[in-house]
């Protein structure tokens, strides 16, 4: 239903902007819609009360006409958030902080996702049982802040994409 939602608001605003009524898309909703970011399917695997880490992964739109950057990430329930990736090095898989961010062309979307590009938690306070959510607030170079809920999924999680076994290493 959420997701549904927000198709409905961006193609109103579309519309809207189509017809000139001049309406701008500064205004934002909690689902994770503002200005022209707009972030669908926001998960994170369910985690036990003595884990200090977790990933939440997503798909960012950029629906606007100029190329912006995803910044930083922040949310109550770590000591800290980093912007990730994960990449191969001499066989073996690495999680490795993005300190630039990550790029979002304009009229693109980026997937972050097991495996990839991701929100890194360091340092948990407490447990993610599945079936809850929490919050988490993107900051963005143009767009500024977009808050997102995040839905708790079972431990083994993987957004709907295979994976094989791979070792894995967080620098």
């Amino acid at each position: 239903m959420i997701k549904f939602t927000q198709k409905i608001v961006v193609l109103a605003f579309v519309g809207f902007s189509l017809l000139g009524t001049g309406i701008s898309g500064a205004s934002a909703d909690s689902q994770g819609m503002h200005k022209k970011i707009m972030v669908d399917d926001a998960w994170a695997r369910a985690r036990g009360a003595t884990a200090k880490i977790a990933g939440a992964f997503m798909t960012i739109k950029n629906m606007s006409a100029q190329d912006d950057r995803l910044l930083s990430a922040k949310s109550d329930i770590s000591k800290r958030v980093e912007i990730h990736t994960t990449k191969m090095v001499d066989g073996v898989m690495k999680m490795m902080q993005l300190k630039e961010g990550i790029a979002v062309k304009s009229g693109a979307e980026v997937m972050l996702k097991p495996g990839g590009y991701h929100v890194m938690f360091l340092g948990l306070s407490g447990a993610l049982p599945e079936g809850s959510s929490f919050p988490v607030t993107l900051s963005f170079e143009k767009s500024g802040d977009v808050k997102v809920m995040v839905s708790v999924k079972k431990a083994g999680a993987m957004g709907g994409m295979s994976h094989g076994k791979t070792k894995m290493k967080h620098d």
